[in-house]
């Protein structure tokens, strides 16, 4: 009898100490919410405010001419032209997603990449020459103009002297694959051509561009204006690898002037991507030698940064009272024993 009166004041007090402890989480749990739910009202706050300045920002670009030194973002289609039958006609470059999806090749897994060309006007080794040279004409931003070439203009008239004939044997040295139809194959001088025609050992090889001999049209569009050090060092960044604007924002630069050194970040998660990619020092020099030679800066340093993953937090409270709360039943247990006997 008394083993049972014992029971039930251990399970009285045992109901009361869980509904208190209860009651004390559920604040807990309301508070952290609470908080969560502010923190993201501040964060889509400050999503929305960006996006305003950025439309404001463009808005007022529409406005004013491209000049001859602007660092642009140009949106270009490229497509030849066959007056006798359009449906031959090839769409054979394009920087944005929908026009992406005339490409031949196109692939929507990389539809990321399918972005604005960067170009600094009036400067080689960007865009091609007939539209830097149209651009410097001067156009506004946003305004779309259309470019038709003469195959003499564009990729020039075909030769017939530059198909050749090319042995089996020297392609399988040099490409290390077996020859075929449609195959590329580059030569010792850096000449790149298509096998026409494999045969007995022979294969026939053209050398003239995979386009001559065709009229070309551009539509073109300017889109941007990358202003400011730290935007234009991204952007010539984003040149060698497409489609990585997001994470390239994540980059902390630090820029000494007096000794004309740049040091550049690298978050981790990018330095895993180009590790993966095995591109990752391709994309430093040559990122390097792009900021050097159009943002006059000495050295460039890139810092790869390498974070010991964060320790799991532990509940430290929670543990706290659980075991409080057993030392207070036992007290009470041992209490209640004593009444009793």
């Amino acid at each position: 009898m008394a083993e049972t009166e014992t029971k039930k004041v251990t399970k009285k007090v045992t109901k009361k100490t869980s509904k208190k402890a209860t009651k004390k989480t559920t604040k807990k749990t309301i508070k952290k919410v609470a908080k969560e739910e502010i923190s993201k009202v501040d964060v889509e706050t400050e999503v929305d405010n960006k996006a305003k300045e950025e439309a404001q920002r463009k808005k007022k670009l529409e406005t004013k001419k491209v000049k001859i030194g602007d660092m642009v973002s140009v949106d270009i289609r490229g497509k030849t032209v066959d007056d006798e039958d359009p449906k031959k006609e090839i769409v054979f470059q394009a920087s944005n997603p929908d026009d992406a999806q005339m490409l031949p090749n196109y692939d929507p897994k990389k539809i990321d990449q399918y972005v604005p060309d960067l170009a600094i006007v009036g400067k080689e080794g960007f865009i091609t020459d007939s539209i830097d040279a149209v651009i410097q004409e001067g156009i506004k931003f946003f305004e779309e103009k259309i470019i038709k070439l003469e195959p003499a203009e564009a990729f020039g008239e075909r030769v017939g002297n530059k198909i050749e004939k090319v042995s089996a044997k020297q392609f399988k040295k040099d490409m290390n694959e077996e020859p075929r139809p449609g195959a590329t194959y580059k030569d010792k001088k850096g000449r790149t051509g298509t096998v026409l025609r494999a045969a007995q050992g022979r294969l026939l090889v053209d050398f003239n561009h995979p386009l001559a001999g065709r009229k070309i049209e551009y539509k073109i569009k300017v889109v941007d204006l990358i202003d400011g050090f730290d935007n234009q060092v991204r952007g010539l960044m984003g040149r060698r690898m497409p489609g990585s604007d997001t994470i390239l924002k994540e980059f902390k630069i630090k820029h000494n002037k007096s000794e004309s050194v740049l040091e550049i970040e690298l978050p981790q998660m990018f330095v895993y991507q180009i590790a993966q990619q095995q591109g990752g020092l391709y994309f430093k020099m040559g990122a390097s030698f792009d900021i050097q030679e159009h943002l006059g800066v000495e050295t460039v340093k890139f810092v790869e940064v390498y974070a010991k993953p964060p320790v799991p937090e532990v509940n430290h409270e929670h543990s706290h009272d659980h075991e409080h709360k057993h030392d207070h039943e036992k007290e009470e247990e041992k209490k209640q024993k004593k009444e009793l006997t």
